[in-house]
């Protein structure tokens, strides 16, 4: 993925200062003198980790919160956006690969996001992408990605990032380099890891780290269903689109859903802290009420008797991540009634996806190296 130079960076390297930047070491191999040196270069991995969004989604999309103040609340689990960055040889194009996806098109939007973080780096290398969720599955996956992948680079080239200067360049790059629309919580969820109070106004962000009591956790933890959707692989940018072009047009209805919403994740923050987790279980529910509000498209006739079903079977609330389309459907179902909404969902062939909550954002590490001598 050839890219020119940026002002202000530093151009590609060639292999001859790379060798210089990260040491010799780091690509010859001691060898027997009957075998040809193997020339390596040190990979660099990453990791992001995806996130479930409570309440305040849609008040981090611009520009009501540098107009109004948004905020948000979530949580990261136990799926990531994985990164792997290589140094190419001088003159040498990087290669790209995603064995997570199967589509040319999908392909195409994902190589296209790999050369948008290379080009801010002013940067060469082999990329490899993949994660544990779906395009289009509302856990922030893309986001994770440029994340990861970010900070991957970061490693490489030795750019020291703090985790909202990462987060902040993750943002520019998804929605101003790469123009797709949508808001800012996603890339500070995956930069930070945990559950945080996330707030946006024209200055910036803010996260705010909540500390759950253990057994609150672990309740919530046992309350909560992920569901993917008969449409869990959708495309957002049409719903985000119409929700920002309602909000330029000043629109009432959606001015007003976008308050409770911002509303609602105050209001959910009070309840984990506090441990009302029957209480989260009527924001989550109101907040869907005022989502489908943004703009038309957010809820097919499928999620709706989706949703509709839980609720008679006993789920307290719940709500689509993501923009709206498709996607995983989160629902909280009291501990008692778990197994059954399960058991008869899954007559349905809908069967929840397994996750736990993770505290630890994004993460770089070069690959550990070896003093045993490589042969080819």
């Amino acid at each position: 993925m050839a890219n020119s130079p940026k002002a202000g960076r530093s151009p590609v390297c060639g292999w001859q200062a790379l060798k210089a930047q990260v040491g010799a070491g780091a690509y010859d191999r001691a060898v027997p003198d009957d075998a040809a040196p193997v020339v390596r270069a040190q990979a660099v991995h990453a990791r992001a980790p995806l996130r479930i969004s409570f309440a305040g989604g849609g008040t981090d999309v611009p520009p009501y919160p540098q107009l109004r103040g948004g905020a948000v609340l979530s949580a990261t689990i136990d799926l990531f956006a994985y990164a792997s960055v290589t140094p190419t040889r001088s003159g040498t194009a990087g290669q790209f690969q995603s064995p997570d996806l199967d589509t040319s098109a999908a392909l195409s939007g994902r190589q296209a996001l790999a050369r948008s973080v290379l080009e801010s780096f002013a940067h060469d290398a082999d990329v490899t992408l993949h994660c544990d969720a779906p395009p289009g599955s509302g856990l922030g996956s893309s986001s994770s990605l440029i994340v990861a992948l970010t900070a991957a680079l970061g490693e490489l080239t030795g750019e020291t990032m703090t985790l909202y200067e990462l987060a902040a360049r993750a943002v520019d790059i998804e929605r101003h380099q790469l123009a797709i629309p949508g808001g800012h919580q996603d890339q500070y969820a995956a930069a930070f890891g945990g559950f945080n109070f996330i707030e946006f106004d024209a200055e910036g962000a803010l996260v705010s780290p909540l500390r759950l009591r253990p057994e609150v956790r672990a309740e919530l933890q046992s309350t909560l269903l992920l569901l993917p959707t008969p449409t869990v692989q959708r495309r957002s940018s049409g719903i985000l689109r119409r929700q920002i072009d309602a909000y330029e047009r000043k629109d009432q209805d959606v001015l007003r859903a976008l308050h409770a919403i911002k509303e609602q994740a105050l209001q959910a923050k009070t309840c984990l802290l506090r441990g009302d987790l029957h209480g989260l279980g009527e924001v989550l529910r109101e907040g869907w009420s005022s989502k489908r509000q943004l703009a038309s498209g957010i809820a097919t006739d499928e999620i709706e008797e989706l949703y509709d079903q839980a609720v008679t079977l006993g789920a307290l609330g719940g709500k689509l991540l993501g923009a709206g389309g498709g996607g995983y459907l989160l629902l909280m179902v009291p501990f008692a009634k778990r197994g059954d909404v399960v058991s008869r969902l899954g007559a349905r062939g809908l069967v929840p996806r397994s996750f736990s909550f993770v505290e630890g954002g994004a993460r770089a590490w070069r690959e550990p190296t070896s003093d045993a001598p490589h042969r080819e």
